[in-house]
């Protein structure tokens, strides 16, 4: 129940595209100077039209995968944003919540607004902050699994063990807060 998806298939797809295009290009020149304009060269053209097309797609689906990464374990949840990565260990999540940010200066009770950005406050620490829209997922629907995992120890049990050395070996990580060192 990891949410991870791959950019492989649309890369090689892409890169095959292009591919095609060129050898059709290629062709093509090399029957229309030796040939002129008749029908095969033609057809080559228009088969490297369709080998660009091709790759254009594959190139704008790459681009409109999320940018973002988000992974739900048995013991935390991790939320990969470029080259930051925040860990919020279940038994430390307090709430969950869409609202904005509240302003208790104004000595009543203010008003609350929904918006598209997921709080995850904790009972110790820096508040996790994340637009589910990000990873390609409804807030709502991602603020009911973050509060629903919370609760629910059966469910937390089906998802797989965090091994941060095995899950995190290609990049350096770089972490917002210090580490607590136990003793």
């Amino acid at each position: 129940m990891i949410f991870a998806r791959s950019r492989r298939t649309s890369v090689l797809l892409g890169a095959s595209g292009l591919a095609v295009a060129i050898a059709f290009a290629l062709v093509a020149a090399l029957v229309l100077l030796s040939d002129g304009l008749d029908a095969a060269s033609i057809a080559l053209a228009g088969g490297s039209g369709l080998g660009l097309g091709l790759a254009a797609w594959a190139g704008w689906q790459v681009r409109s995968w999320p940018p973002c990464r988000l992974g739900f374990f048995r013991d935390r949840l991790v939320v990969v944003q470029g080259r930051t990565e925040q860990h919020a260990l279940w038994d430390r999540v307090d709430t969950a919540t869409l609202a904005a940010p509240v302003d208790w200066s104004a000595g009543r009770w203010p008003e609350i607004e929904i918006s598209d950005r997921l709080t995850v406050r904790m009972k110790r620490g820096k508040p996790l902050l994340l637009r589910p829209a990000d990873f390609g997922l409804a807030p709502a629907g991602c603020r009911d699994l973050v509060l629903t995992l919370r609760d629910d120890k059966v469910s937390r049990g089906r998802l797989p063990e965090f091994d941060s050395a095995l899950d995190l070996s290609d990049r350096p990580v770089v972490t917002g807060e210090l580490i607590t060192p136990r003793l």
